[in-house]
């Protein structure tokens, strides 16, 4: 499953998650679903606690919504080589 970048790719990982989970099964999740490095990078940022619901989530990771430029570079070579 491809993943869409940022905020709005953050949403289609959380869109598919049934609460209450932990921190680490968020980051499984992502990663399972193909989240770039910068979704990845952002949910091991938020704070280690089981959250009740997606917008939790959303308010404590430090992502911008997708602009292009606004991610990694390893990203941006991915997107270069598609």
């Amino acid at each position: 499953m491809g993943v869409k970048r940022g905020r709005s790719g953050l949403r289609q990982v959380l869109a598919g998650m049934d609460f209450p989970q932990p921190r680490d099964a968020v980051v499984t999740a992502a990663l399972e679903a193909g989240a770039d490095e910068e979704i990845v990078s952002a949910l091991r940022s938020i704070p280690d606690a089981e959250y009740n619901e997606a917008n939790e989530i959303l308010g404590s990771v430090p992502l911008p919504e997708y602009e292009p430029g606004s991610h990694t570079e390893s990203a941006q070579a991915q997107e270069r080589d598609q």
